[in-house]
């Protein structure tokens, strides 16, 4: 792992440094950022990858932040991340410019992420198919579309990243 994750200049201590080209996702919410990781590969990436976690932030307390040099991302990869940074800012950099800025929202739909808690629904083994239904309070709650049970987001454990 030590060589997929770069030693990128740290700023005062308290940045990790700008990149030229690619993506910055700023304001995860605090430990989200390992299932982002995971979502998007990154322990077995070429891609030179910044990791920020436990940062301060005035916005939300606590925060991590992910910095992915040369990589972009597919639409179904802005999903996936989504429901790990519901109010994160994905920063699309060139030439050390933000040429767009996107704050995630709450997917509708989730495909293909979790596997259902419910140990007696026909699809615990499998992944589910998930419809969001609330995020209440930093409170992400999900419905599974097999066994119709809503669960949330933090009671959720098991996951096929």
């Amino acid at each position: 792992m030590q060589n997929q994750i770069s030693n990128w200049a740290v700023e005062d201590k308290k940045h990790i440094g700008s990149i030229e080209n690619g993506i910055n996702i700023d304001h995860i919410p605090c430990g989200n950022a390992f299932y982002i990781m995971k979502i998007l590969n990154l322990y077995k990436s070429e891609y030179q990858t910044g990791i920020g976690l436990n940062l301060s932030s005035k916005k939300i307390g606590k925060k991590d932040l992910i910095k992915i040099e040369n990589r972009e991302l597919s639409a179904q990869e802005i999903q996936a991340i989504s429901l790990f940074a519901v109010g994160s800012t994905l920063s699309i950099l060139k030439d050390f410019k933000v040429i767009k800025k996107v704050i995630l929202a709450m997917p509708d739909v989730v495909h293909g992420i979790i596997i259902c808690p419910n140990k007696r629904c026909v699809s615990h083994h499998h992944v589910s198919q998930f419809l969001a239904v609330a995020n209440r309070n930093n409170l992400i709650e999900l419905k599974c579309n097999y066994c119709e049970k809503s669960f949330l987001l933090s009671d959720i454990k098991e996951y096929n990243l």
